[in-house]
């Protein structure tokens, strides 16, 4: 009975409160930086992402599966004309596949842009 009840409870947290989280297509992606700072690269990139991922298991707002899961990949885009890194993880441990390829977004300067499952 315990084992249903946290289930149920984790299933709760993940549907309703994740999603709220991380924004949908219409989220901010940052601000306007001064130029003073300086850009990062991929691997800079990678471990905010990474630190980012653990932050959210730690905090409850992901599950403890996402702990340890290694990057997919790291590419960087241009969002609103300002170039941003996506770092993408892949957890197969999660049962909801819409769920499953959580996207990190870092702003050039490495500050966190935002998070989502549909990498918008």
């Amino acid at each position: 009975m315990k084992k249903i009840i946290t289930k149920v409870a984790v299933a709760a947290i993940l549907t309703l409160g994740v999603n709220p989280l991380y924004g949908g297509a219409g989220h901010d992606h940052g601000h306007d930086h001064s130029s003073s700072k300086t850009k990062i690269n991929e691997a800079k990139a990678k471990e905010i992402a990474i630190r980012q991922l653990k932050n959210y298991t730690l905090d409850g707002k992901l599950d403890k599966s996402w702990d340890n899961v290694p990057i997919e990949s790291a590419k960087q885009r241009t969002y609103q004309s300002v170039p941003e890194w996506v770092v993408t993880f892949k957890n197969q441990k999660e049962l909801n596949k819409e769920k499953q390829t959580l996207y990190v977004f870092v702003n050039q300067y490495g500050d966190m842009a935002g998070a989502n499952f549909t990498g918008q």
